[in-house]
């Protein structure tokens, strides 16, 4: 087993070099994507009665997202998110979706020809809604939200590489709950154009 890491290692080292110079024009990223979020949760407080708290949640979901690259360091990108999570509060299942999209430049740095770090700043809108399934109340609202954070991408081609990680710090407002929290995602990127 580590002959052959040692042997991929190697092919992709020497590869490299052939790919180094070119510049894709898209990227389009699809990924799993993981947040830490506060949510809103109901419950029965009487047999008729339903109250409500906020509680911090996890929620997993995906990410997409498309960059134009402008040149080698700067690129705008477009991030599409959801995530979601079915939790049960004392007998009562809430299902609870949050949903953001959001545009912002994008900071490359491309010092390796396979490996480049990049730091975002994105602004947009997230939206957030909860509904206690099968009846029962249900909310919804949305927020200015941005996130700051940036990640590190492996480059295999000219056409696909992996998004080894993306970590962002989210702020929003949905819902009266203060989003004060992280995200992380990782996946699959296609290049598109040169």
């Amino acid at each position: 087993m580590i002959r052959t890491l040692r042997l991929f290692l190697l092919v992709l080292f020497l590869a490299s070099p052939c790919f180094a110079q070119t510049i894709p024009k898209w990227e389009v990223f699809g990924g799993y994507s993981y947040q830490k979020s506060n949510v809103r949760e109901y419950f029965k407080s009487t047999p008729i009665i339903y109250t409500f708290r906020n509680q911090n949640l996890k929620l997993n979901g995906f990410d997409f997202s498309v960059t134009e690259n402008v040149n080698r360091w700067l690129g705008g990108t477009l991030d599409f998110r959801g995530h979601y999570a079915k939790p049960v509060v004392s007998g009562t299942t809430n299902r609870e979706r949050m949903y953001s999209i959001m545009y912002g430049p994008r900071f490359s740095f491309p010092r390796i020809s396979f490996l480049t770090p990049f730091a975002h700043v994105l602004l947009g809108v997230a939206h957030m809604n909860v509904k206690v399934t099968p009846t029962g109340p249900r909310a919804s609202g949305t927020s200015f939200a941005t996130a700051a954070g940036g990640g590190l991408d492996l480059k295999f081609s000219n056409n696909a590489g992996i998004r080894v990680v993306q970590a962002e710090y989210l702020r929003a407002n949905a819902l009266g709950a203060n989003q004060n929290n992280f995200r992380i995602s990782a996946g699959v990127i296609l290049y598109l154009g040169n």
